[in-house]
């Protein structure tokens, strides 16, 4: 018996380590990629030794300008992700707590979410170009809003189903006042949950592409757009791309460890306090 569970628990690591290699491998490609030689890249039958220099981040940075547009991506994707919240966290609050007519809202935000950017960018260029605002981060930012503002209060609305509504009906007879009970008792409560919600905003807001093609040329184009100019008359640079990919992926990568945590947290703050 004890031999049986020692080989099924084997075999049970073995699998996950298997699936684990198999899905980390394109991130270990891409930085691998972003550490050798072209030559190396290309190599057939693939190269997983080599002497690891540091010539596709000096290319992005010196002949690129690499930072102008990861600053952009900062400047965009922050901004939509505290937007969002600040909108967001009343809205799923109201809609949980407060007795408002919000099953209609409920639909037309799915609705919302439901609709794909490609059928409304050119709309959006359109109007943009009508304002003015075509390669400005309030345009970004103001797209990259009204897409994930519907998610974020479906999300945010699950974390304020969480807490007892007694709560707050024991504070509105001690006097409080709705904003309080909202500022006072409600964010701290539904922390973890405003926590894992800006995560999931900021991983949508950093990776978006198609808005951020089409609406902005020199002045305001983020990070994943740099990576369009990586393939020149001399060829692809492969080196630039691995290199750029991996200053890319890394924050999303930290938040989404991050987001683990603070997402269990969030979905048990309520029933434990």
């Amino acid at each position: 018996m004890y031999r049986y569970r020692t080989l099924r628990r084997s075999l049970v690591t073995l699998l996950w380590i298997g699936v684990s290699l198999f899905y980390l491998f394109p991130y270990t490609w891409m930085v691998m990629t972003g550490f050798r030689n072209p030559i190396d890249t290309l190599t057939m039958p693939p190269r997983f030794i080599f002497q690891p220099n540091l010539e596709g981040f000096r290319y992005i940075f010196t002949t690129t300008g690499f930072q102008h547009y990861l600053v952009n991506s900062i400047i965009v994707t922050v901004s939509a992700t505290v937007l969002i919240i600040a909108t967001a966290a009343p809205a799923a609050y109201a809609l949980t707590h407060l007795k408002t007519r919000g099953r209609a809202f409920l639909l037309v935000i799915l609705v919302a979410r439901m609709v794909p950017g490609v059928a409304v960018v050119i709309p959006f260029y359109l109007v943009a170009a009508k304002l003015g605002q075509l390669d400005t981060y309030h345009v970004l930012i103001l797209i990259f809003t009204a897409f994930n503002l519907p998610f974020a209060i479906w999300l945010l609305r699950s974390f304020f189903r969480e807490i007892h509504p007694e709560l707050r009906e024991a504070a509105i007879m001690d006097g409080c006042s709705e904003l309080r009970v909202f500022g006072r008792i409600m964010l701290p409560l539904a922390a973890g949950g405003l926590v894992a919600t800006g995560v999931f905003v900021f991983i949508a807001a950093w990776n978006e592409f198609l808005f951020a093609l089409v609406l902005t040329n020199s002045q305001a184009p983020t990070a994943p757009i740099a990576i369009l100019g990586f393939r020149t008359e001399y060829g692809t640079q492969w080196g630039a791309i691995g290199a750029a990919a991996l200053l890319i992926s890394t924050p999303v990568i930290v938040f989404a460890i991050v987001m683990q945590k603070y997402l269990v947290r969030g979905l048990t703050m309520g029933s434990i306090r």
